[in-house]
């Protein structure tokens, strides 16, 4: 029961307030006209008869009573009339500003922005129209930064996303351009940049020029520079957005154009590396925050050009590391041969000759004790011959150019596991695809590091060298059952640096391969080697 009379209540309290200003303020005024007037006629009907029967007679106080309350009536409805005039007044009075600034809400609430409430008075309700008034003021003020921000962010994110396609430099400029012209909507511009170690500019990008003034652009006798260009030179050019006159465009005429344009340095980490012309309607003006938008556009391709130039002269410096590895390489090669050469043809065929002799020597000599001496020199002599052409073959290997590299590998994995006392497990299959000699001669040096690393290093019982070949790649697997290492941390012994990972890896980037490291501390380790084969020497 008491739910259901909270219930009547609020419904009642619901019903009274949803009821218009105007019926308010009538009823606020009317009310109490219709209290009056109706008490005193129920005075005069009543309680004004018992006063008057003293003085009058009961016909004439009847007639008074009717004449009275008649009058009361008039008097009454007159008020009421009156009221409702002046509540309608009043009501005109207060519900225009309220209706005012209830039409301007809604005007606002649709977007425009620009409607404004009119302060009426400087009452309570006016003191409302001027707060409306500043907070909406301040509404299209955060919508203004907003709209600043959000455009200065979609400028600068397309330039981001323009370099972020790792295209050449000036692809990446020319979409940067292209992009801050659409946003600032602007009508033409072009882009120069300087090497800063020759001293010379070049046109990179240009986007929207017109022919004549392209001619102009294009064609630069003696590398003469423009004033921008030399300012830029001589450190006088402003950082930000700069306006000045072109003599380029002194020379041409352009009804839509104007003679200025605004130039922007490219210039980032103490570098001068060009600058960014562009071009406006004659009708079109700027304003300050279009200039703090492009000195940010400014900045971000400043960055995005001394990145570049960063990642040209790591490549620059990489190939040069790359030519020089490479021709290392063919010199250590070559030494190799001409040792190997002048070791077997030099001193081999002196050491045998000189064994010849010995055994000469031998034969007519007298004294056993002096045969016996000479048999001793001829063994020493012996073991020294063939020490050298065991150095020999290891410096150049014949078998590897008389039998090819799965013979060479088989040889040099039994000679050096027979040294160490290593259990050798071996698996050489090219499948028909034949190798350059350059790539045979990188796969064998590799194979000899590493099972020198193992010998020296690792204190193993056993390894396994595995060979095989696709059409696009070779594949060599090392891997031994030794005390393996920690990948991430370069091993150091006495104080210095292991170098033969860093020899394989090396020899097989100049070939255009990789190799990838399989270790951990007691579970061996694995050398896995891809060399890409050239698409001429595929399978035969």
């Amino acid at each position: 029961m008491k739910e259901l009379l909270d219930r009547i209540g609020e419904l009642t309290y619901d019903a009274i307030l949803s009821v218009p200003v105007r019926w308010k303020i009538t009823g606020i005024i009317l009310l109490p006209v219709i209290i009056l007037g109706g008490s005193l006629n129920y005075w005069i009907t009543t309680g004004l008869s018992d006063w008057l029967s003293f003085l009058l007679t009961d016909v004439r106080v009847q007639a008074a009573m009717q004449a009275g309350g008649r009058s009361v009536t008039l008097v009454t409805v007159l008020a009421a009339a009156g009221s409702i005039i002046l509540a309608s007044f009043l009501t005109f009075i207060l519900t225009r500003p309220l209706t005012e600034l209830n039409t301007m809400a809604q005007q606002v609430a649709v977007g425009n922005v620009e409607s404004r409430a009119r302060v009426w008075s400087k009452d309570e309700i006016g003191e409302v129209a001027v707060a409306i008034n500043k907070m909406t003021d301040h509404l299209v003020a955060t919508q203004e930064d907003l709209e600043r921000t959000n455009r200065r962010l979609d400028a600068i994110n397309r330039v981001i996303l323009a370099a972020d396609r790792e295209a050449e430099i000036h692809d990446v400029l020319f979409a940067a351009l292209k992009n801050t012209l659409d946003v600032m909507r602007l009508k033409t511009g072009w882009i120069y940049l300087r090497d800063p170690e020759r001293e010379r500019f070049h046109l990179a990008s240009w986007y929207k020029v017109p022919p004549e003034l392209e001619a102009h652009l294009l064609h630069n006798p003696d590398d003469e520079l423009c004033s921008c260009q030399q300012d830029l030179v001589l450190g006088q050019l402003q950082t930000g957005t700069n306006i000045r006159p072109c003599p380029r465009l002194e020379n041409c005429s352009f009804a839509d154009l104007r003679n200025t344009h605004i130039t922007i340095p490219i210039e980032a980490r103490g570098e001068k590396f060009g600058v960014l012309n562009l071009l406006c309607d004659k009708d079109k003006a700027l304003s300050d925050d279009d200039f703090d938008l492009l000195t940010a556009i400014g900045a971000q391709i400043s960055e995005i050009t001394a990145n570049a130039w960063l990642r040209l002269k790591l490549v620059e410096k990489e190939m040069a590391r790359q030519a020089l590895l490479e021709s290392l390489v063919r010199a250590q090669e070559d030494e190799r041969g001409r040792l190997a050469r002048e070791l077997h043809d030099g001193a081999g065929q002196m050491l045998t000759s000189l064994l010849v002799r010995l055994k000469t020597l031998e034969r007519h000599s007298a004294s056993a004790d002096l045969r016996g001496d000479l048999n001793a020199i001829q063994n020493l002599v012996s073991e020294t011959i063939e020490q050298i052409r065991e150095l020999s073959y290891r410096l150049r290997p014949a078998a590897l150019e008389q039998f090819g590299l799965p013979v060479a590998l088989e040889t040099l994995v039994k000679d050096m596991a027979q040294e160490a006392g290593l259990v050798t497990l071996c698996n050489f299959d090219l499948d028909g695809h034949h190798l350059t000699p350059e790539i045979e001669v990188t796969l064998y040096r590799i194979a000899q590091e590493g099972l020198t690393n193992v010998v020296r290093h690792a204190e193993a019982s056993q390894v396994e060298i595995e060979l095989t070949a696709t059409a696009v790649a070779v594949f060599m697997r090392i891997e031994d059952n030794g005390k393996g290492f920690a990948p991430h941390q370069v091993p150091l012994e006495q104080g210095k640096r292991h170098l033969g990972l860093i020899s394989i890896d090396e020899r097989a980037s100049i070939v255009g391969g990789k190799l990838d490291v399989y270790s951990a501390p007691g579970k061996g380790t694995a050398l896995h080697v891809m060399i890409p084969i050239p698409p001429e020497t595929g399978a035969v």
